[in-house]
């Protein structure tokens, strides 16, 4: 066999078995699974003017999602799934001095769980075996559970501020427990593993009368007898027009794995 058969032959060869490591059997393609597991971690914050000097945070996320089987050409799907999530912000409002109940607030942690609703549109060809998509929809969430820090410590804020040992915290911020989200992101998945990337705005103003108030020793007799709101900067709604309360608004950044 002359040399230039030889080199038709080998290129063919390479071909076939990169066309084979790409592609997947009619049989595979009809197996393909449909769910799987998401485990990631995000940048969180919030904002809006009713929460002043809003920063980054880390937060983390776990769930599980499950996608349609879209017609093989199509490259339109749909994914769900629920997550269970972990988000907040930082604030830039500790100042030198402060004491593990200053009622300066420095961080609100949220934790949610979420439904996200998703449109997906394949960008890889219909048989390669890693998939590439991207994804837009809203993400429905519910959140659970909402605790604020005060101090640069960041400790959790007590309901009392006549003791530093104050054993009754809040567990529950007044912001409104149904949230809706506006994602777009990126998912590529292979044979057993993958990633995606996705940018959240939230939609909804979650201020529901944000105002925190406790009992505070005002006369230093160890007896908290005075009401009071408990944190500054002031969340007073007075200063707020009627009818119009100032947005509290959150945002992500997340990376998640995807098997």
């Amino acid at each position: 066999m002359k040399i230039k058969q030889w080199i038709l032959v080998t290129c063919m060869g390479m071909m076939s078995v990169q066309g084979n490591a790409q592609a997947v059997s009619d049989l595979e393609y009809e197996g393909r699974q449909n769910y799987g597991l998401k485990l990631g971690m995000g940048l969180n914050s919030m904002y809006g003017g009713k929460l002043i000097n809003p920063r980054p945070t880390v937060g983390f996320m776990a769930g599980f999602y499950l996608h349609t089987n879209p017609e093989k050409r199509s490259p339109l799907g749909f994914q769900s799934g629920l997550d269970l999530r972990m988000r907040g912000s930082n604030f830039a409002n500790g100042k030198q001095g402060d004491s593990n109940i200053n009622r300066s607030y420095t961080k609100i942690a949220i934790m949610s769980m979420d439904v996200p609703l998703l449109m997906t549109y394949r960008l890889s060809k219909q048989r390669d075996k890693t998939i590439k998509q991207l994804q837009a929809g809203l993400q429905l969430g519910y959140n659970f559970n909402s605790v604020m820090y005060v101090g640069p410590g960041k400790i959790p804020l007590p309901t009392s501020l006549s003791t530093f040992n104050s054993t009754e915290k809040w567990n529950r911020l007044p912001i409104k427990l149904m949230d809706y989200q506006a994602t777009v992101g990126y998912q590529t998945r292979g044979e057993s593993y993958g990633y995606s990337v996705s940018v959240k705005m939230g939609l909804r103003n979650l201020n529901d009368d944000f105002v925190i108030r406790g009992l505070v020793d005002l006369n230093n007799d160890g007896i908290p007898e005075t009401e009071q709101e408990l944190i500054s900067p002031s969340t007073d709604p007075k200063n707020e027009k009627p009818g119009t309360p100032q947005m509290i608004g959150t945002w992500s950044v997340e990376f998640a794995l995807v098997f």
